[in-house]
C-alpha cells in the first residue's frame, strides 16, 4: 500500500490519460479506459464518452499505488467536485454556461494560446461570439476534427487549410454553432480560470501575431482582422509552412 504522486496534464483523449496514469499506478490502461467509459458511471453522473475527460483536473494527486481503476476514477470525480467551489460555480452560473461547457471552452483557449496572460482575452473573444450567436470558428477544433476524422492523433498540423473547414463533425466550430460536445484536450487550471475570469472586451477575431511569438493580434471588425490575417499569411508562406 505505497502512496505515490500521480500527475497528469494536457492529455488529448481519455486513452492518452489512461496510458499516462497506468505508468504511475498498478492498473493497466485497458482497465482504466473501461472504468472511465463505464456506462452506468457516466449515466449516474450526467456524463458521456465525449465529455468524461472534463472531470480530470490536471494536478498531482497522492494515491495508493494499488488503487483499482474504479476507485481512481471515483477519486478524480471527488476532486472535480472540490475544484468547483462556490466561487467558480457562481462565475459559471453568471456566464450562463454549464461546468462541462466551461471546460470544453477552456480546452479551446488552452490550445489557442499558450500564454497565461493572454488567455482571459482569448476567452473574452469567444464569450463575445457566443453572446452574438456567432460560430466560434476556432482553428484548434478543426485540427482536432482532422485528427479524429482520420483517426490519427499523432499527426502534427501547423496550418489549417480551407478544405479542412468543411469537414463534418460536431467538434468543427466552423460548421457547428456553440461549444463542442466535449473538450479537445484536458485544459489546465489556468485555462479554466481564464474562461471564468474572462477579459471584458469587444474582440471578435484573432490571428497569430508574427512579430510577437505565441501571442495574437485581435480585432473587433472584419476589415481590421483581414489586414491582420494578410500579414500572418505572408509570414506563414515565407516560412514554407503549408500543412
Amino acid at each position: 500500500n505505497t502512496p505515490v504522486n500521480v500527475t497528469f496534464n494536457n492529455q488529448e483523449r481519455i486513452e492518452d490519460l489512461a496510458g499516462r496514469v497506468s505508468n504511475q499506478i498498478y492498473e493497466d490502461s485497458l482497465s482504466l479506459i473501461s472504468a472511465f467509459k463505464d456506462q452506468e458511471f457516466l449515466k449516474k453522473n450526467g456524463l458521456n464518452e465525449k465529455n468524461v475527460l472534463s472531470i480530470f483536473i490536471p494536478n498531482s494527486y497522492n494515491i495508493y499505488w494499488n488503487t483499482n481503476s474504479e476507485d481512481f476514477r471515483d477519486r478524480m470525480l471527488e476532486e472535480y467536485k472540490k475544484f468547483w467551489n462556490k466561487e467558480r460555480t457562481k462565475k459559471a452560473e453568471e456566464l450562463g454556461l454549464s461546468k462541462l461547457d466551461i471546460i470544453s471552452l477552456a480546452s479551446i483557449v488552452q490550445i489557442e494560446s499558450r500564454r497565461n496572460d493572454e488567455r482571459p482575452r482569448v476567452a473574452g473573444l469567444y464569450i463575445n461570439r457566443i453572446k452574438k450567436n456567432m460560430r466560434l470558428q476556432a482553428d484548434p477544433t478543426v485540427i482536432y476534427t482532422i485528427k479524429d476524422y482520420y483517426k490519427n492523433f499523432d499527426t502534427i498540423i501547423r496550418r489549417v487549410l480551407y478544405r479542412d473547414l468543411k469537414l463534418d463533425s460536431d467538434y468543427n466550430t466552423y460548421k457547428i454553432k456553440g461549444i463542442p460536445p466535449g473538450p479537445i484536450t484536458m485544459p489546465d487550471i489556468s485555462a479554466i480560470d481564464a474562461v471564468l475570469n474572462y477579459e471584458k472586451n469587444n474582440y471578435l477575431f484573432m490571428v497569430a501575431d508574427p512579430s510577437n511569438r505565441g501571442y495574437h493580434l485581435f480585432a473587433s471588425n472584419l476589415s481590421q482582422h483581414n489586414k491582420n490575417k494578410r500579414a500572418y499569411i505572408r509570414w506563414i508562406n515565407s516560412r514554407g509552412i503549408y500543412r
